[in-house]
């Protein structure tokens, strides 16, 4: 096992009308792209709301990509932290979560967010994307939850933690907040 978790991704979930128009957040991401120094250094913007799961809209960066995700089980808002990751486990998982939750609150107060989606901010969904690094095993589990626990409750408060164990799937995790303080804005 690889001892520094370094891609991260993190949704959380959004109640939205089945069929629902991603592009209003395509011309958000749009903007964003388009914008001189931004964190993330936005290189690539994506429009696959033609496919019924997937990204649904999507833009790439150097740090993270950020997308409406369509993927089961529902749609929701994802970061996928790439790089710029450092210190402990529990610290890029803190860092993860934080970069979430800023471009998620953007997001969410953009003129453009449409009306009838809303976050469901207590509901969240975790993975390592790294198979070959973590691969969905009981002894992964064991070294990195801790560090994924620890940094959840620290930026969204108590959580309740499910492990999808499924060894086929990426290791990951459903999380529930039980106060969603740290996501008032959501």
């Amino acid at each position: 096992m690889a001892n520094e978790v370094e891609r991260i991704d993190l949704k959380v979930f959004v109640d939205a009308p089945a069929g629902a128009n991603l592009d209003p957040i395509l011309t958000v991401f749009d903007r964003w792209r388009q914008e001189d120094g931004a964190a993330s250094d936005w290189i690539d913007l994506a429009d696959y709301a033609h496919m019924k799961r997937g990204p649904g809209v999507m833009m790439a960066g150097k740090r993270e990509h950020f997308a409406i995700d369509t993927n089961e089980p529902g749609i929701g808002i994802l970061c996928s932290v790439r790089s710029g990751l450092s210190g402990s486990n529990e610290e890029r998982f803190a860092e993860a979560f934080r970069r979430h939750l800023a471009l998620a609150k953007r997001l969410l107060r953009e003129p453009e967010w449409p009306a009838d989606f809303s976050a469901r901010s207590g509901e969240w969904e975790v993975s390592i994307n790294d198979r070959l690094g973590f691969p969905n095993t009981d002894e992964n589990d064991s070294a990195v939850r801790p560090a994924m626990e620890s940094a959840a409750q620290s930026v969204l408060g108590s959580v309740s933690v499910t492990r999808d164990s499924d060894p086929q799937r990426r290791l990951g995790w459903a999380l529930r907040a039980e106060s969603a303080a740290a996501l008032s804005d959501l």
